[in-house]
């Protein structure tokens, strides 16, 4: 499990830049669902025809080979995803309630996801039985990441109710 967690050193600091790129769209759209929905579908080429696309290679390698080939796999193609953003990147995020209680929301999500992981892990571990459920933890975040417009709108969603009990 820790070597799955090293790997992932990349895929993290890719996610960063990619749910900031997406939070900027949403506060650019003032936190309105319906037009950030608006947004995906009309922008839906920008958004989803990428560079990231060759992270889906990963979903191959992982139903094909062994996780050690997948977990060098994730540090390079990550690597040079997030190079790639991190060129690209030009979109100015402004911290405000509304963005910290979505991040937190967003971050809330990834917890619950690798507490997921680890008592899966532990559980196929400690009962004697060898079965690795390593890649599909690689495939369920390889694609949470990619859908990463989509996880702020149910996040928005999540969100709006919260930010008028806050008020």
């Amino acid at each position: 499990m820790i070597y799955f967690y090293v790997s992932l050193s990349t895929y993290i600091c890719f996610c960063i830049i990619k749910y900031r790129e997406s939070l900027h769209y949403l506060q650019k759209d003032k936190y309105d669902t319906k037009k950030y929905g608006n947004r995906i579908s009309k922008d839906f080429k920008n958004i989803f025809i990428t560079p990231e696309l060759l992270s889906l290679v990963l979903i191959i390698v992982s139903l094909n080979f062994n996780i050690k080939v997948l977990g060098i796999c994730t540090i390079i193609i990550y690597m040079l995803l997030f190079l790639y953003k991190l060129k690209n990147k030009n979109k100015d995020l402004k911290i405000d309630k509304k963005i910290k209680l979505r991040i937190v929301i967003t971050l809330l999500i990834y917890v619950i996801l690798n507490i997921w992981f680890c008592i899966d892990y532990k559980l196929r571990h400690g009962a004697g039985i060898i079965f690795d459920n390593t890649a599909l933890y690689y495939i369920i975040l390889i694609i949470v990441t990619y859908l990463s417009y989509i996880v702020i709108y149910i996040v928005n969603l999540i969100g709006k109710p919260v930010d008028k009990f806050l008020k």
